[in-house]
């Protein structure tokens, strides 16, 4: 009753997954940690594994003993699906014998794809030539894979739930690690909607980026972020952009551009109209000119 893709990129340190099934909360089962692997246990999938896997990575144990090791705890393993890859490039997928049709598994370099209850093999076949032939990061290319497991037909029995998890070494705050995790429960179109939350996300790096830029310098530079902001800025009116577009007025304001800042600080007032009580905050503290109020 579900698909999902572990994976690797070797050169950027990411392991991760993708899941979707009719189930709720189907992500659970999966598991990833940064510079060890990722994991899935599904079908009916076993919680345990999830934790002993990475136990016995430690120990230094391969896959396949993983696997036996499975074999040896588990008197149902026959009944469930499992998908492993570690960071090192060992990928191992496995479909049990009473697994409900159609169940089975595709794995390649970096990726293991493994699907059960399924329309049929095109899912997971889709899922893997996705993966292979998609440019970009770990969550574009598990993403493109989910998206074609899902547009390939995905669980037979319908959609509910989604999920993809990437986890790397080192983030936008120092000394942490960068960790991805988009969930979507109880939804007619999970996986579109995983879709719409990365491209949102994708926005806001973006316009984080920007306004980082107008931050970090100054003189000629400074004009041109404020110029590049401005520019990217254009159409884009909704409450996401609203401290963008209070940070290009505050700039537009330090550069002399005083028409221009009014102009802008118009317009975040008109995508956020409360904002006139900070603005009053401001001048009252002299961080904005009185004038510029009025």
């Amino acid at each position: 009753m579900t698909f999902s893709i572990v994976a690797i990129d070797k050169e950027k340190n990411e392991t991760g997954f993708a899941i979707s099934s009719c189930s709720w909360n189907s992500g659970q089962v999966g598991l990833a940690k940064v510079e060890i692997g990722s994991i899935v246990s599904q079908a009916r999938g076993n919680m345990i594994f999830r934790t002993k896997f990475f136990k016995k990575l430690g120990e230094n144990l391969s896959l396949d003993k993983i696997l036996e090791h499975f074999h040896e705890i588990d008197d149902d393993i026959e009944y469930r699906q499992v998908g492993m890859i570690s960071l090192d490039g060992q990928v191992l997928s496995f479909t049990g014998k009473k697994c409900a049709y159609w169940a089975g598994q595709k794995t390649g370099e970096d990726y293991a794809c493994q699907g059960n209850i399924l329309v049929g093999p095109e899912v997971i076949d889709n899922m893997a030539e996705a993966f292979t032939g998609t440019k970009g990061d770990l969550l574009d290319r598990l993403y493109a894979a989910l998206q074609a497991g899902d547009d390939a037909g995905g669980d037979a029995r319908g959609k509910q739930s989604a999920r993809v998890y990437v986890v790397s070494k080192g983030g936008w705050i120092p000394g942490e690690d960068m960790v991805i995790d988009l969930t979507v429960e109880d939804h007619e179109e999970p996986v579109k909607e995983v879709g719409r939350i990365i491209k949102s996300g994708r926005n806001f790096l973006k316009t984080y980026q920007l306004t980082m830029e107008i931050d970090n310098t100054t003189g000629e530079d400074k004009l041109e972020a404020t110029q590049r902001l401005e520019q990217y800025l254009k159409g884009r009116d909704d409450r996401a952009y609203v401290d963008a577009w209070s940070t290009l007025a505050s700039a537009q304001l330090a550069l002399g551009q005083t028409e221009k800042a009014v102009s802008t600080y118009r317009k975040v007032l008109e995508i956020s109209p409360n904002m006139i009580e900070l603005f009053k905050r401001r001048v009252k503290k002299n961080e904005l000119p009185k004038e510029i109020l009025e």
